[in-house]
């Protein structure tokens, strides 16, 4: 492939690298701000959820404790036994106490635990504890429902700030008490009030530290992952930029060629004003052939450079295959000829193709020239077309180009394909080739849902095989 200059291909380098580490950095950006976004809205519908759960959980085992306790058939217990936590068997304290003091103050019953303010209970457990207040301001404890503590300071204040209230329910954030409260069905006077503990919500707060923990790991991981799959993702981009730029300065370095001539052409041209056209003839069909081959050049690269979706706007129809390699064959008997070659075919009939006759017949023909320039004189070229049988599934035809000539390099083999590649730089410029040809055959192919393929040895000589589908 033509060299270009390291200045110039710096130059072209430099500017694009700087937009593929862009692109790269916004990639990663984008990506890792919506993990980020995904996870924070994940994590926070599931700790609301987790926080209304264990609420709704508190209110219903209040409200359940209250409307068994103030019922007509629930026994009305006036006792401050207690009931353990770990199920064992309740511990009978003293009786009923009077206003601003209780009777358990200091009970013995320690295995129950103690809530409010000073919690220091277990957030796996709702802990509550029942109380029946008179109208005269005595609170008794109503031991059957009760399975924990509230100290004396705590219970007092929060009596009165629940009897002061016109709610039903809530929550008491001096004390971490949620309670709800209801007339007693013995006496309408006095009201049962139930206080569970505000630490069983402590437990949303340890998932949410939880689940930062999480996010945070989960982030450093995914940025990890993201800075791989950028490579990845980005590599198509890469490999087009980079064959855009390769195509761009092979162009450029083919254009030099005859552009100088024409240019050297001019100048020798304008050195001469008197002369006649026809002493000029040599340097003014030299810039003709010039400008010739650099309109073919230009046509070949605005080939190769249209997009996809352009590519595929050509009229198709049925196209005889057969006839139209019959037709380019004749069309090179006479170069065969000149170039010392023999031309054998052996060509089916009927091969039905769908697609531009045009664009074929150029890649038929490029094979069938790449064939006879290379052969070397006084030896052969074949064309074989022929059809595969349908076998219940869509046909296909052929076609092998083959020559005697010397072999292709290996190592340029699986390049012969690419824009401006040539395995013999020297040779391929005396034969005015510039390397598109089978860059173009390759793009025919593709267009008519076909391959191509060349295979080379110095025993066999090179054959080019082109398949495509027959017309349904």
């Amino acid at each position: 492939m033509p060299k270009v200059p390291k200045a110039s291909h710096d130059a072209i380098i430099g500017p694009s690298s700087k937009m593929l580490r862009t692109l790269r950095i916004k990639f990663i950006a984008i990506n890792m701000l919506t993990i980020m976004l995904v996870l924070l809205t994940t994590f926070a519908i599931i700790l609301y959820a987790d926080y209304m759960t264990r609420i709704h959980m508190i209110e219903d085992q209040l409200q359940g404790v209250i409307t068994e306790v103030t019922s007509r058939q629930a026994p009305q217990l006036s006792s401050t036994q207690r009931l353990s936590t770990d199920g064992r068997t309740p511990v009978a304290t003293s009786g009923n106490t009077a206003s601003g003091s209780t009777a358990s103050g200091t009970s013995a019953d320690v295995s129950a635990p103690t809530i409010g303010s000073s919690a220091n209970a277990s957030d796996s457990v709702v802990l509550m504890s029942v109380y029946s207040v008179n109208q005269s301001g005595r609170y008794t404890t109503v031991g059957g429902y009760t399975n924990a503590n509230i100290p004396e300071s705590a219970i007092l204040g929060a009596n009165e700030q629940v009897l002061a209230s016109n709610d039903a329910n809530g929550f008491l954030p001096d004390y971490n008490l949620y309670f709800a409260k209801r007339a007693s069905s013995v006496d309408p006077g006095d009201q049962v009030i139930a206080y569970a503990d505000g630490s069983s919500m402590n437990a949303w707060r340890n998932l949410a530290w939880t689940l930062v923990l999480v996010w945070i790991g989960a982030t450093a991981f995914l940025f990890l992952v993201n800075i791989f799959f950028s490579r990845w993702a980005m590599k198509p981009v890469r490999m087009s930029i980079k064959q855009q730029q390769q195509f761009t300065a092979d162009a450029s370095h083919e254009l030099k060629t005859p552009l100088t001539v024409i240019l050297a052409n001019t100048a020798i041209l304008k050195s001469q004003p008197d002369a006649r056209v026809e002493d000029q003839m040599q340097w003014v069909e030299s810039t003709h052939l010039e400008a010739e081959r650099m309109q073919l050049l230009v046509n070949d690269m605005l080939a190769l450079s249209r997009p996809d979706s352009q590519k595929q706007n050509f009229a198709t129809e049925r196209v005889d295959f057969s006839d139209l390699v019959e037709g380019e064959v004749l069309q090179f008997e006479s170069v065969a000829f000149e170039l010392g070659v023999d031309i054998d075919s052996d060509i089916c009939e009927d091969a039905m193709v769908e697609g531009n006759a045009e664009r074929l017949g150029r890649m038929v023909a490029t094979l069938i020239d790449n064939a006879c320039k290379y052969a070397g004189e006084g030896r052969g070229v074949q064309i074989a077309l022929t059809r595969t049988p349908s076998n219940g599934t869509r046909g296909k035809v052929e076609l092998k180009v083959h020559n005697d000539g010397p072999a292709i390099p290996e190592e340029d083999l699986p390049h012969i394909f690419d824009r401006f590649y040539r395995a013999d730089k020297v040779r391929t410029s005396a034969k005015g080739g510039y390397g598109l040809g089978l860059a173009i055959g390759q793009e025919i192919a593709h267009e008519h849902d076909g391959m191509i393929e060349a295979v080379s040895s110095e025993a066999t000589g090179t054959t080019f095989t082109v398949t495509l589908p027959l017309a349904d």
